[in-house]
């Protein structure tokens, strides 16, 4: 990862970190039930916050949070967020970000491994 110029709050775990084209950055972060993304400058001013909670409420999600379970990528100014589900599944998210409203996602799939049969 490279140095950022910011620190999370307490209780607040950094998970993950981009830098975009425009020397701003997108974190993330977990406290063990909400995924929170950041958008933050080159100096570290938290310029939009964007919360994302499991609607199942899975607190097996929880406790893979703070191991790591997301993952970010920079696409331009855009962001795509990868956050493992389940055990066997994980979530892909295309994100786009606008000062004014934060991060809207533009769209999202579960990728499920495929399962082999074995013809009788």
């Amino acid at each position: 990862m490279f140095p950022l110029p910011f620190t999370p709050r307490e209780g607040w775990s950094l998970i993950d970190a981009v830098a975009h084209p425009s020397g701003q950055y997108t974190v993330v972060l977990a406290d063990g039930s909400v995924v929170r993304l950041l958008r933050i400058d080159a100096r570290g001013k938290v310029l939009k916050k964007s919360d994302f909670r499991d609607p199942r409420g899975d607190s097996a999600l929880s406790s893979r949070l703070r191991q790591g379970a997301v993952r970010l990528r920079a696409i331009g100014e855009a962001v795509t967020m990868v956050l493992r589900a389940n055990a066997e599944a994980v979530m892909v998210c295309r994100l786009s970000f606008c000062l004014a409203r934060g991060y809207r996602k533009l769209w999202s799939s579960l990728v499920t491994p495929g399962r082999h049969r074995v013809a009788a």
